[in-house]
């Protein structure tokens, strides 16, 4: 791999980064990347080369993240397991549901996800926390297991699915749901990755510059996110719906 190859892939590394490690949706700039700077790949290649770096990268930006914020154990632990454990349900289920129909669904819940957050103007710029204690480590549970099903059973759009069910169910802000959704988002990838490593389909010199670029743009997001606050995050979060809304209507146009 050329020189200047390899610095482009480590920049779509950071670029993806960067924004995943805000509201997620990493993947809509990683992915048409991989595919152009590197067309001998196949999708199970790009998807644990891809997955090999957002999960490092993932990391980052949660360490980062609670060192400055404190979120309570009993959120972070249950969404963190139930994820692990949903996620590799959700691969077995995925190899007998049509493609096609996976789409509809992940549109069809972008539309609704951009459509609550523009009517509810105050979304997530302040804690409403809508369960006891005691109920919070079910509620977060469930978010966790859901939302980590949803990612080995489709994928695209997790971290930013994540992100809104933490502020909509268990009444989170922005910021501190961006850090626990990537606490969880790591364990509901660990899975699937383990699987795909094991069969060989890393492709280790490409994972190396985008293992770099992701974890410098998830350090360097999760930054910004922190210091920037709530009602950046709510926009971004909005933007990043609306642009997997036009992603995923095209392809299904396009077939």
């Amino acid at each position: 791999m050329s020189a200047e190859l390899w610095l482009l892939t480590g920049l779509a590394g950071f670029a993806a980064g960067l924004l995943d490690s805000i509201v997620g949706g990493g993947g809509l700039i990683l992915t048409p990347a991989m595919l152009n700077l590197h067309p001998g790949l196949n999708i199970l290649q790009t998807i644990a080369t891809q997955r090999t770096s957002s999960l490092l990268g993932t990391s980052v930006a949660a360490w980062n993240y609670f060192r400055h914020l404190t979120v309570e154990r009993r959120i972070v632990l249950p969404a963190l397991f139930a994820a692990l454990a949903a996620s590799a349900v959700g691969v077995q289920f995925a190899k007998r549901i049509e493609p096609d129909v996976l789409k509809l669904v992940v549109l069809s819940v972008c539309v609704v996800l951009a459509i609550y957050t523009v009517l509810r103007k105050d979304l997530g710029t302040r804690e409403q926390r809508r369960f006891a204690p005691r109920r919070e480590a079910v509620a977060a549970a469930l978010v966790g297991g859901a939302c980590g099903f949803y990612n080995g059973l489709i994928g695209p759009g997790t971290g930013t699915l994540l992100v809104f069910a933490f502020v909509s169910v268990i009444g989170l802000d922005f910021l501190k749901s961006s850090a626990v959704s990537k606490s969880t988002n790591v364990a509901a990838d660990l899975s699937s990755w383990a699987v795909l490593a094991a069969s060989g389909f890393v492709q280790w010199a490409l994972a190396v510059p985008l293992i770099v670029g992701n974890m410098l743009g998830s350090y360097v997001g999760s930054r910004l996110a922190i210091r920037q606050g709530d009602r950046f995050i709510r926009l971004l979060f909005l933007g990043v719906v609306l642009a997997l809304v036009a992603r995923i209507g095209w392809d299904l146009l396009r077939q």
